[in-house]
Formats: C-alpha cells, sequence, structure tokens
C-alpha cells in the first residue's frame, strides 16, 4: 500500500491540480475497461494533501468549506469517479474528528488525516438484519488477556476503500447493548481485505468484503460507544455522507459533455437524411449537446447549493451538535438532490450515446461506463423512500430517519 508520509499541498483550482487531474483522467476509461485499481491515482491524491482539505490550516489542512469541498469532489469524479468515491468515508471521518476536536483522541486523528493518512469503513454486512439498524454481528468483546483491550471479530461488505486506506472505521456491537465505532489499522493482524466486489458500475472501489479475526483494539482506538436505546441528536453527518454520493454523480455527468463533445468532432458523416453534412453542425445534435451540458450544470449547482446548507449547520454547533431546523433543511436539500439526480443523470448517460449512433456502443470506446458507474451509486439507497419522506415532511413536519441512509 502506498502511502503519503510527508503530503505535498496541492491546492484545488491550481495550475498544478488541474495538471494532476487531467493525469488521473487520461487513463480512467482505459483503467475501467481493463478493470485496474487505481492504486497509484489515490495515492497522488493522497500526496496532494486532498484528504487533509477540511482541516483547519492551523492543523494542517486547507481551511476548505464545505461548498469548497464538494466542488473539488465533483472535479475529482469529472476526471475519475471511481477514485473519487474511494474518499467518501474518509471524509465523514474527518468530519467527525473535526465536529469532537476538542477531544484529545480527534485531535490525535486529526493529526494522522494532516499526515495524508486515509480512513476506510466497514459498517455495512450482509444478512437478515434492517439496512440502516446498528446491530451488528461483528463484536467487540473484552480481551481478558489484555485487560483495557478489546478483540474484533466479524465480517463486513461494501467497504468502500477499504484497499487503499491506511486505517479502517468498523461499526460494531459490544456486550453491553450498545454499538461502538472503532478505528484500526488496515496491516493489523487479523485484517483481511478481500477485493470480491462484483458490481457492473464502480468497480475498483475496494467495496468488497473485510474479515475482521481476533484483531487487538486498544481502548484509545474506541471512538464511541452508544446505547442502542440513545435519543439521536441532530446531525448533518449522515447527509455529508449521501451528498458526496450525488458529488460522484455531478462529476460523471460533466465527463458525459466532454464525450458528447468529442464523440459529435470525431464523426465526419451523417446519415443520408441528416440535416447536415457533419454532425457537428447538425442543429439536433447540437440542442442534445446543449441538454446534457444543461443537466451536469444543475447538478453541479444542485449539489453546492446542498453543500451550503450543511456548511451553516455546520457553523451553527455547539459542543458538537448542530441546530436542529439547519440540520433538517440541510438533509431534506440532500435527499431533493438525490431525487432529481436519480431521474435525470441516468437518462443524460443513455443519451450520450444518441451522438455517436451505433459506432458509440464500441467496447474499446467503453462510454456505457458512465451509465454503469451513475446506475451503481444512485443504487446506494431507494430513491422512493426519499422522496416520500421530503412529501411527508411538507404535509405533516415529519422527522426525518436517522441513520447513515438518510
Amino acid at each position: 500500500m502506498t502511502t503519503a508520509d510527508h503530503p505535498t499541498r496541492t491546492l484545488p483550482g491550481t495550475p498544478e491540480w488541474t495538471r494532476r487531474l487531467a493525469r488521473i483522467a487520461e487513463r480512467a476509461g482505459e483503467r475501467d475497461l481493463n478493470d485496474e485499481n487505481p492504486f497509484d491515482e489515490v495515492a497522488a491524491l493522497k500526496q496532494a494533501g486532498f484528504g487533509a482539505l477540511r482541516l483547519p490550516r492551523a492543523l494542517g489542512g486547507s481551511g476548505f468549506t464545505v461548498p469548497q469541498l464538494f466542488s473539488s469532489v465533483i472535479d475529482v469524479a469529472h476526471a475519475d469517479p471511481i477514485v473519487a468515491h474511494i474518499f467518501r468515508t474518509h471524509f465523514w471521518f474527518v468530519e467527525e474528528r473535526l465536529r469532537t476536536a476538542d477531544q484529545p483522541a480527534s485531535r490525535a486523528w486529526l493529526g494522522k488525516i494532516a499526515e495524508g493518512k486515509i480512513f476506510g469503513n466497514a459498517f455495512s454486512e450482509k444478512g437478515s438484519l434492517a439496512v440502516g439498524s446498528l446491530v451488528f454481528r461483528t463484536r467487540l468483546l473484552p480481551d481478558a488477556a489484555n485487560p483495557g483491550g478489546y478483540r474484533l471479530n466479524g465480517e463486513k461488505f461494501y467497504s468502500t476503500g477499504t484497499l487503499f486506506s491506511d486505517y479502517l472505521t468498523v461499526a460494531t456491537t459490544t456486550d453491553h447493548d450498545s454499538v461502538a465505532t472503532v478505528v484500526v489499522p488496515a496491516d493489523r493482524h487479523g485484517v483481511a481485505l478481500i477485493d470480491d466486489w462484483d458490481g457492473f458500475g464502480q468497480r475498483r472501489t475496494g467495496t468488497g468484503t473485510t474479515i475482521f479475526t481476533d484483531v487487538a483494539v486498544a481502548a484509545e482506538e474506541v471512538l464511541s460507544d452508544t446505547p442502542y436505546d440513545a435519543d439521536p441528536e441532530p446531525s448533518v453527518q449522515y447527509a455529508s455522507l449521501q451528498l458526496f454520493i450525488h458529488a460522484v454523480v455531478a462529476g460523471i455527468l460533466e465527463s458525459v459533455v466532454d464525450d458528447g463533445i468529442a464523440l459529435l468532432r470525431s464523426r465526419d458523416r451523417s446519415f443520408s437524411h441528416a440535416l447536415t453534412e457533419r454532425p457537428s453542425d447538425d442543429p439536433l445534435y447540437q440542442k442534445l449537446l446543449g441538454e446534457l451540458a444543461s443537466t451536469a450544470y444543475i447538478a453541479r449547482a444542485a449539489v453546492l447549493d446542498a453543500a451550503g446548507a450543511i456548511e451553516a449547520a455546520t457553523a451553527s454547533e455547539v459542543g458538537g451538535v448542530p441546530d436542529a431546523d439547519l440540520a433538517t433543511k440541510a438533509q431534506l436539500k440532500v435527499a431533493k438532490v438525490k431525487v432529481h439526480l436519480d431521474r435525470v443523470a441516468p437518462d443524460a448517460a443513455t443519451r450520450l450515446l444518441e451522438l455517436g449512433g451505433a459506432s458509440a456502443a464500441s467496447r474499446k470506446r467503453n462510454l456505457d461506463r458512465h451509465w454503469r458507474n451513475i446506475r451503481t451509486i444512485t443504487l446506494h439507497n431507494p430513491v422512493a423512500y426519499k422522496a416520500r419522506v421530503i412529501g411527508q415532511n411538507l404535509l405533516h413536519d415529519t422527522s426525518i430517519p436517522a441513520n447513515a441512509y438518510f
């Protein structure tokens, strides 16, 4: 695993950042076609300090606002949505540590982030337990041979980013009716990372199985321990997790526009009954390209607007807890972004192919990856439930579900 022990800061918006993204984008389609893991590309972003964008400058970061972060995520997803997605739970981890930055443990982990370390996730499990519940088969139990320490055992799936991460955050059940979150090094004895995600899109995000076999966990590696019956506090952390997905979709839509331009410019003939001899001069194709560009523009604008709502809620935090009304406003905005993008984004990726005709289906062009990636990432949670909650809230001021899938 490549690490970035001494990051060289490269701020988004600078010429070097643009060149770095161009290098990532150069082989993005080829990596997808050949099913290659983007280890070098992730390492390049780690080295650039991408993972520390939200840290204050005083803590070794770049001091970015939430909208600035999400704008940068869209840019990375424009270059390669696989690479962008790998960092999703890392930024959740960053926000959680910033929210509790007055705690010594969080300050220590923020130091690791400033060094360039990346944090992956091991939250979800297969099986009959409800998705989003806080009951897990993975267990964290006291270590009889090491008083004060613990042992971790269990199996996780959908472990996005683990293959590329230095540390793993793990959700687990304790022996006293609570859910604990722990963090362990990815290379600790007893941790097995299995690259077995077989989705048709977002294929190389490391979203596979993680197995923990009698893994030693120190007391200071337990980040939280919350009783099952604890009342949830207002939060925008889950909204940030969800908005990250939509930012990746927004970046893919910008790639759809790029490929649409390239397709039209590459064509030197059209149909005998076409409106013009050159496809790039055809007003129908021009109209379609303009519609794709408009979809991509609105996607970016919607994501950044929702990010602004998260920023406002985050700024209102007292003791790590945001104003409840601002948190709800942010959650609803993020949900609305999903409801809209889930409808228009797959359609845009499909209509891209109309700009090239049958030749656009060439396997070498690999243009179908945009639809595959969009459709896969939109399946992270059901859009029907999001739309229903929005309507229910409008009619009855119903509260928002308090789980990571909303």
